[in-house]
């Protein structure tokens, strides 16, 4: 019975002794070093923590995108607040006085008049937009910009220029800005002169009863270089009396249309222009 005890206690003693941290004994000449295994412990801390972006607060409110001249940047946003239910996300932001300083828009880059504006939004796109342009150093009022299908054209002029685009979700208004260099287009310069030489070449020529018709400034009457047909018009002179157009060289003709009182009735009146020699041709009767 003794024999079975001892056997018992000695079974007891070597399942204790392998519950523990193994330890192996490696032998060196110069001696020996015991060397534990690798525990739990140690593989578990090598596991990543957690990232802090996990916690980070999504940027709901929506980025613009302004592309001009086959560049892309981010426009700036003015003060905003933004109020989303869905998402359980409201939030506020301060800003400058709108409209900012030109000197705060970071960048500006170069364009000329006319050249395309894209707009994009990050997010989703807004309900409406309106865009006004402000010229900076000058005494040019501002102008309200039409933007179609997420796009606006270069206002005219050169120099600076801010824009102001303010954009209107369900969730909220934010207003963005950005700005531009206007550089000259030597081109586009000389067909302004020469647009504005045909008006005045025209207004000199029109006779006076029908200038107090007219509405609004002759400088802005609207010019069309695209070429003249005249066919199934009637030409008159400045007196009013008939007259037939030469035969060849309609495609250097341009129309000049100046907007009148009685343009429901009569219509406006369109003078016929010769662009390259600068001769007054005819008027388009008026009916």
């Amino acid at each position: 019975m003794r024999k079975y005890a001892v056997c018992w206690i000695l079974f007891a003693l070597l399942i204790l002794q392998g519950c523990g941290d193994r330890e192996r004994f490696t032998g060196t000449e110069s001696g020996g070093e015991w060397s534990k295994s690798p525990s739990a412990s140690a593989s578990t801390a090598q596991l990543p923590g957690p990232s802090a972006d996990a916690f980070k607060m999504p940027d709901v409110v929506p980025h613009l995108e302004v592309t001009v001249g086959g560049a892309t940047f981010e426009a700036q946003k003015g003060g905003y607040c933004w109020d989303d239910k869905e998402k359980g996300i409201s939030e506020c932001a301060d800003a400058a006085a709108m409209p900012p300083s030109i000197e705060d828009v970071k960048v500006k880059l170069p364009a000329h008049a006319g050249d395309e504006i894209a707009l994009a939004w990050s997010g989703d796109p807004p309900d409406s937009v309106h865009s006004i342009a402000y010229f900076p150093g000058t005494e040019r009022p501002v102008e309200a910009i039409e933007v179609k299908d997420g796009k606006l054209r270069v206002a005219s002029g050169e120099g600076d220029q801010l824009y102001v685009v303010t954009a209107v979700w369900p969730q909220g208004t934010v207003p963005y800005f950005f700005g531009v260099r206007v550089e000259a287009d030597e081109d586009a310069e000389n067909a302004r002169k020469t647009d504005n030489a045909l008006r005045q070449l025209a207004w000199e020529a029109m006779p006076e009863g029908d200038k107090t018709s007219v509405v609004g400034d002759w400088h802005e009457a609207e010019v069309d270089a695209a070429g003249f047909d005249p066919s199934g018009l009637a030409i008159v002179n400045s007196e009013g009396d008939m007259i037939d157009l030469p035969s060849t060289g309609s495609e250097r003709w341009s129309t000049l249309t100046f907007h009148t009182k009685n343009e429901a009735m009569l219509g406006p009146m369109v003078a016929v222009i010769d662009r390259e020699s600068r001769e007054l041709l005819g008027w388009v009767l008026r009916f």
